[in-house]
């Protein structure tokens, strides 16, 4: 029994070996060979079974070491003349038509410091080899094969804007895939970093866009042609970035006439990566803080001006927002051609907090004047005490101010102590006099009397003008101020409307 099945095993063999060289194998003949073989197993001994098992595996190993010595000649014959430094074209007149296609794997980062650009990406690069051709039929129905890529001719592509290590030449760390036919499939990742132009005038809500050139740089146009075969670049499998966001890409071929040879284009692939940038880190850590310290700076000028407080208040936040300022400095390039539009926020906020300041030493100044002091003049006592007070809705000065401005119009306390046809002084002097006849030896003491009485009235009167003075100068203090809060206010509403929105 085991002879008998060791003779059909062994037809079994001869017929797969024949089988591997035919490149169309019948396939009703293997469907009916295997139901009759399904029906015999059926119906066979277990220890039948399991030889038979033994059998066909040894028949199956032995087919695909048939076709693996069929791969082994075709390589020897394909590479026996092969030299991979000539263009793989039969006259050299031809041109290469090079096909390239390009995935975005990662955006690995955008150093705007140094505004270099690096992602990974997976290249794909095909071209027509002439001289990696053969005929299927001859070789065991083989119609693709691989090399390395160290092996065979492969397009001499740099990336011509590479500022990371070496000299910008693609890695060659995958084999390349050649058809029957010579098409050659070169399918390769690369981890690359370029030079990219960024502008930091909308940071943080900027875009931008960095560009990858890819060339030969051994190669003309006449003799290696680059097409793109996509206008995009294919996303199916990118892995998103925590800072940027990809909005987009662009594919598309370039032609470049250098002064050397103007009648020779050269050809380059130009990869266009849009990226804007994630937002919501900076808003949260650096333009929400700002805008308290706006509201900080507003809210000082509810602090009484005669308090020290005020002043030290307002210079804690002003070197909180230069700090501010100093962190933001650090993450953006060192460029004059243009200003991040959050540096422009900090910089207006700062130049209203320094002028709040300002105004606060101004008001402290109006406010506690030096001796002698001068009198407010009539033009600032109008428009500030009469129509700056009434418009600020601050009823209380512009009452305060008429009542203070009584005496200087000639009557009320001015004159009841100066003036020299009062009552009080003519019965004074009367008395004085009547005594001064009767009892002469008073006289000089009531002469001494009413010197003293003299110097008193009018020392009395200069307290009050210097009091009225004073009083004056704070309350159009109180309605600079007043005026100063509602202009920071409506500064500070515009500054953040006009950087931030």
């Amino acid at each position: 029994m085991h002879r008998a099945i060791l003779r059909k095993s062994r037809s079994v063999i001869a017929v797969a070996a024949v089988d591997s060289q035919s490149a169309k194998p019948d396939h009703t003949r293997l469907d009916v060979c295997l139901l009759v073989a399904v029906w015999r197993y059926v119906r066979m001994e277990a220890r039948t079974r399991s030889f038979l098992v033994v059998i066909v595996v040894c028949a199956y190993s032995l087919q695909g070491l048939v076709g693996q010595y069929a791969a082994l000649p075709l390589r020897r014959a394909l590479l026996e003349n092969y030299d991979k430094h000539i263009r793989p074209v039969r006259d050299q007149a031809t041109t290469v038509r090079l096909d390239f296609d390009v995935a975005l794997r990662q955006v690995v980062g955008l150093e705007e410091l140094n505004q270099i650009f690096t992602s990974l990406m997976w290249l794909r690069l095909y071209w027509t080899d002439e001289l990696l051709q053969w005929n299927a039929s001859q070789y065991g129905g083989i119609t693709t094969t691989t090399f390395q890529s160290s092996e065979v001719w492969t397009p001499d592509l740099f990336l011509m804007n590479n500022v990371g290590g070496g000299s910008g030449d693609l890695p060659r760390v995958t084999d390349v895939t050649v058809s029957s036919e010579g098409r050659v499939s070169w399918r390769q990742p690369g981890h690359f970093s370029s030079a990219c132009e960024v502008d930091v005038s909308g940071f943080p809500y900027d875009q931008q866009t960095c560009k990858l050139e890819f060339s030969s740089w051994l190669y003309g146009g006449d003799k290696l042609d680059l097409f793109n075969i996509s206008a995009t670049m294919d996303m199916t499998a990118f892995m998103q970035n925590d800072k940027f966001e990809v909005t987009g890409s662009e594919v598309w071929k370039k032609e470049t006439y250098f002064s050397c040879c103007p009648d020779d284009p050269w050809p380059s692939i130009e990869l266009h990566v849009h990226l804007t940038r994630r937002r919501l880190f900076y808003i949260i850590n650096m333009v929400v803080p700002c805008l308290d310290l706006l509201v900080l700076n507003l809210a000082a000028f509810y602090i009484p001006p005669d308090s020290g407080e005020r002043l030290g208040f307002t210079i804690t936040v002003l070197l909180s927002l230069v700090v501010f300022q100093q962190l933001l400095t650090t993450q953006l390039p060192a460029t004059s051609t243009s200003t991040p539009m959050l540096g422009q926020f900090f910089t207006a906020t700062i130049v209203l907090v320094t002028i709040s300041l300002l105004i606060t030493i101004l008001v402290l100044r109006l406010s506690h004047p030096s001796h002698p002091s001068r009198p407010l003049p009539r033009w600032l006592r109008v428009l500030i005490l009469h129509y700056m007070a009434s418009f600020f809705c601050m009823c209380n000065i512009a009452k305060e101010r008429s009542t203070h401005g009584k005496p200087r119009d000639g009557k009320g306390t001015h004159d009841l102590l100066n003036g020299d046809d009062t009552e009080m002084k003519d019965i004074g002097r009367d008395t004085l006099h009547e005594i001064a006849l009767n009892d002469s030896t008073h006289r000089s003491l009531l002469h001494q009397i009413a010197s003293k009485v003299e110097y008193i009235s009018a020392h009395l009167q200069g307290m009050l003008n210097d009091e009225e003075e004073e009083s004056e100068w704070k309350m159009a203090a109180l309605v600079l101020d007043r005026a100063a809060m509602l202009a920071t206010a409506i500064t500070s509403v515009v500054i953040s409307l006009v950087f931030l929105l």
